[in-house]
């Protein structure tokens, strides 16, 4: 006898829609980013870029867990979501950089 395939539920959705909430936070911090550092530090209007480009890794990355855990009834690659949390936590020490810095 084979086991019943697993119902994971509503649980990845919600998970892909917070990391994506998540992501879109970032996103904006980027943009202020690069609107605060116009024109009057090349630093700020670097660090906004990296922002912008780590949060739309952190929404690629969060996807691809999403739609592995949907085809394959599995939670998705731990590693995938490390990677996303280490972006979380690097875009967090920039916006942490620009503060101090202003």
């Amino acid at each position: 006898m084979t086991p019943p395939p697993r119902d994971p539920g509503l649980q990845p959705e919600r998970t892909l829609l917070a990391w994506r909430r998540t992501a879109l936070g970032l996103l904006v911090n980027g943009i202020l980013l690069l609107a605060s550092g116009h024109g009057t530090s090349d630093v700020r209007l670097g660090l906004g870029i990296v922002v912008m480009v780590l949060a739309l890794a952190c929404w690629a990355a969060v996807s691809a867990v999403y739609r592995r855990s949907v085809n394959h009834s599995a939670l998705g690659s731990e590693r995938v979501l490390r990677l996303a949390a280490g972006l979380v936590l690097t875009v967090g020490l920039f916006d942490l950089y620009a503060v101090v810095t202003r």
